[in-house]
């Protein structure tokens, strides 16, 4: 079963480890290649929100709508408003990005189409290969598919007591075929942990449905959807809450977050959706507190607080931020970002030994023969 996962699958598994490794810093890498419209050397005073909304709804595509804000990270960060676009097909839609000077209030890149700059692109080809949703599936069998091969490759490399001391080290004597072994058995074993906690929560990204209502089982999981929150309710007369007035009031649910993102109302009976991160949360990147709140009288419609999770929605809460790292830092960012060249490792070694091995048997058949 090891050998004809590694020989069937390795090549999807170095894929999928590559471009996971690039991931981890994806953000970085897309400022580094586009820094003109995703960074800012301006200082100050941020201007107000309302005027960032106003300036990212006029940047936005034809016959596209404003949908969310993501704000800055860092002093050298800048707002990143995505926006809607009808697809080609029916019920499909495109996004596209445009990016605001905090600090000048002035449209440093927009018209930027997910899908077409280098970052989506090992982005969704980490995520479905590039097929939708039939890639999605493929992705969450290969994940499987990994944590059998890890299975199966403690289980061959699990010494006895006597063998204890030489399996975890490596011997420059033997024949070829052993060194590339011992290579394989060692860079295996010590990646062994990370590779198969990045195989369960892609697992579980992909397959997510039917993972929770096996946490379920253990612990209460609450999800929300767009159909679980309850719409605004037209006033007559009244008009939407000014974006500041309806960050105000969100504000009040969780006055020591950080609002990472917004959502805007679409429709007369969408809501305003807040995301905040509070001290302590796993997700550094985002959050994992959430608000949504009337557009017209701005009432509070449903809280989703950190601080109230249940063992089951701390621990699916957990998974995303282990898979790219961030849940430990700089440091598990660039643990994930090594053990992502293992599986490359392992591939060559495992291809190597294999064919050596061939090559021995025929040799020793010909031999036979004469």
């Amino acid at each position: 079963m090891h050998l004809y996962l590694g020989l069937f699958g390795g090549a999807l598994f170095v894929l999928m480890s590559l471009t996971g490794s690039f991931l981890v810093f994806y953000k970085a890498i897309d400022e580094w290649l586009h820094p003109t419209q995703l960074t800012t050397t301006g200082t100050g005073m941020v201007r107000p929100l309302n005027e960032i909304v106003a300036v990212a709804q006029a940047a936005g595509p034809p016959r596209g709508w404003l949908d969310n804000i993501e704000f800055p990270s860092d002093d050298r960060d800048v707002f990143h408003a995505w926006h809607k676009a009808p697809g080609v097909k029916l019920n499909q839609f495109r996004w596209y990005q445009v990016t605001i000077d905090p600090y000048s209030g002035t449209v440093l890149g927009r018209d930027r189409e997910w899908g077409e700059s280098l970052v989506s692109v090992v982005y969704m080809l980490h995520a479905s290969l590039l097929l939708d949703d039939l890639g999605e599936t493929i992705v969450g069998f290969v994940a499987i598919a990994l944590l059998l091969s890890i299975g199966t490759g403690v289980y061959l490399w699990w010494p006895s007591l006597s063998r204890i001391r030489r399996a975890f080290t490596c011997t420059s004597r033997g024949s070829v075929i052993r060194r590339y072994y011992e290579w394989h058995k060692l860079s295996g074993f010590y990646s062994a942990i990370v590779l198969g906690m990045l195989a369960f929560t892609g697992m579980y990204l992909e397959f997510s449905e039917y993972v929770v209502p096996v946490v379920r089982l253990f612990s209460p999981v609450q999800e929300f959807s767009e159909e679980e929150v309850l719409p605004s309710l037209p006033m007559s007369g009244a008009r939407p809450l000014p974006v500041e007035q309806a960050v105000a009031r969100a504000s009040q649910i969780f006055p020591e977050g950080e609002l990472r993102s917004i959502s805007l109302p679409q429709g007369n009976g969408g809501v305003y959706q807040f995301i905040f991160r509070q001290p302590g949360e796993v997700r550094r990147s985002s959050g994992q507190s959430e608000v949504w709140l009337d557009q017209y009288s701005g009432a509070v419609i449903k809280v989703r607080d950190w601080r109230t999770f249940t063992a089951g929605d701390t621990f699916v809460s957990w998974l995303f931020p282990l898979h790219n790292g961030e849940a430990f830092g700089l440091i598990g960012r660039w643990i994930v970002f090594a053990c992502g060249f293992v599986p490359l490792i392992l591939y060559v070694t495992a291809l190597r030994m294999w064919w050596l091995k061939r090559a021995a048997h025929r040799r020793q058949n010909q031999r036979a023969g004469t």
